[in-house]
């Protein structure tokens, strides 16, 4: 009887140990990010959205090698969440065919992420960094450079320093070559950064900018509008494995706080409020009772006017409204 006792007490001790672990387990999540810095500041974003809204500790996996490997870890459960591009998501990702249109893509990578992987998709978080190939202004007078257009026509002209992934990739330079005879007089594999170093000091005529790459503008090249649709939208989302969500519901509204901009762009109104935007082209702009509203521009110093009415961002407000003068 002395025996029986003692093992029951035992295993109710056991069982309260146990209880008292799980009461004492962390929540916890992982964040992951590819290598270079704007996923990083997203991840770093979300980090800090999600430790003020929620008791959920947040550690961070910044720096893996590319979207594929960063996949691969949230699959895995290595990480919780990445953000990453939707045309990459799709072709890279999904091995699915290249599409120009933005809402197409986002449905279909969102569709197929929950099905196959059972990813979540967060909405887009308001920005497209997606290709422009990109010349100085005086490159673009000379050879009459005004589109994609007009790139592919002189291209045996020019010499193009883009990233090694632009010369590798299916969805780039070999797509321009096969499908419209693209060929440059000199094509040369570069570090992402190097490319801006290499076309500044004219030892390149044309580079395979991001849209969102701040030294597109510091450097005031000329964008070349893409009028034939061959560039994906790449618009960034959050990736969060779904079992990562139902295990804490409370991140829902944290993973999809971040958006950048809910109306149109800003050139959209350009002719109705005569706006110019200066430093870079992160504004949207909508109509509010006669005013314009800026929501969320990216740059300190960064100004619109419009009609008389100016606004300067000056890095600490979330989003700011000039009143036109009358």
């Amino acid at each position: 009887m002395r025996t029986k006792s003692i093992w029951c007490l035992a295993a109710a001790a056991a069982v309260l140990s146990l209880s008292a672990c799980k009461a004492e387990e962390k929540k916890a999540i992982t964040i992951g990010a590819s290598n270079f810095t704007e996923v990083n500041i997203l991840g770093n974003i979300y980090r800090e959205l999600i430790e003020a809204d929620t008791d959920i500790e947040v550690k961070t996996s910044f720096g893996l090698n590319g979207a594929s490997f960063c996949f691969a870890a949230l699959e895995k459960g290595d990480i919780d969440m990445f953000v990453e591009y939707t045309g990459t998501a799709l072709s890279n990702l999904l091995g699915q065919p290249m599409d120009s249109d933005p809402e197409r893509v986002y449905e279909t990578v969102s569709a197929q992420m929950r099905s196959e992987h059972n990813i979540h998709t967060s909405k887009p978080l308001g920005f497209n960094n997606t290709y422009v190939m990109s010349v100085k202004p005086e490159t673009a007078e000379a050879y009459g450079l005004e589109t994609l257009s007009d790139l592919i026509g002189k291209s045996e002209e020019l010499r193009l320093g883009c990233t090694v992934e632009f010369v590798d990739r299916d969805d780039c330079l070999p797509l321009l070559e096969s499908e419209y005879g693209v060929k440059f007089k000199e094509v040369s594999g570069l570090d992402a950064s190097v490319r801006y170093t290499a076309i500044d000091s004219g030892k390149v005529d044309v580079v395979d900018a991001f849209s969102t790459d701040a030294l597109l503008y510091k450097l005031g090249l000329t964008v070349l509008p893409d009028d034939i649709g061959f560039f994906p939208p790449y618009y960034a989302c959050n990736f969060v494995r779904q079992e990562t969500l139902d295990k804490y519901p409370e991140l829902e509204q944290a993973v999809s706080f971040v958006r950048i901009n809910e109306a149109e762009e800003v050139d959209v109104y350009k002719e109705v409020l005569a706006a110019e935007y200066k430093a870079n082209k992160n504004y949207t702009v909508s109509e509010h009772r006669g005013d314009f509203e800026i929501k969320v521009a990216t740059m300190p110093g960064a100004s619109l006017s419009a009609k008389g009415g100016s606004w300067e961002y000056d890095g600490n407000a979330h989003y700011a409204a000039a009143t036109l003068n009358k």
